[in-house]
């Protein structure tokens, strides 16, 4: 069956620490960049720095995707964590991230490891 080419990519210039490189993604994963940079209140150029010094055997667009669900599955497994039992013995609701992007960078990093030493067997 043929590749059929996606009709809603961009590609975007970016810069990587001092390089200048282009991304082509799907518009959605665009929008998802943006929200994260927003609520991290850093740059796409910052971000995607940060995902290319951890990313491994993959492509700069292929690492972007896979941060992106990394970031939103822990946003998520935060929001249906059930409550947090205190010393009392009364629970209460977990706090959301306040910031996010460490943690799911340094997930991202050891999936990155898993995934390489799978292939690597």
């Amino acid at each position: 069956m043929p590749k059929e080419k996606s009709q809603n990519r961009q590609r975007k210039n970016v810069m990587l620490g001092n390089r200048r490189t282009s991304v082509s993604l799907e518009d959605q994963v665009w929008d998802g960049l943006t929200e994260v940079c927003r609520r991290e209140e850093i740059s796409v150029d910052e971000l995607c720095t940060k995902v290319e010094r951890l990313r491994v055997g993959s492509s700069m667009s292929s690492a972007l995707r896979v941060f992106l669900m990394t970031y939103f599955r822990m946003l998520m497994e935060n929001l249906e964590a059930p409550a947090v039992a205190t010393q009392s013995g009364l629970s209460e609701q977990r706090a959301p991230f306040s910031s996010a992007l460490e943690a799911a960078l340094g997930r991202f990093q050891h999936e990155q490891e898993v995934a390489l030493s799978r292939s690597n067997q």
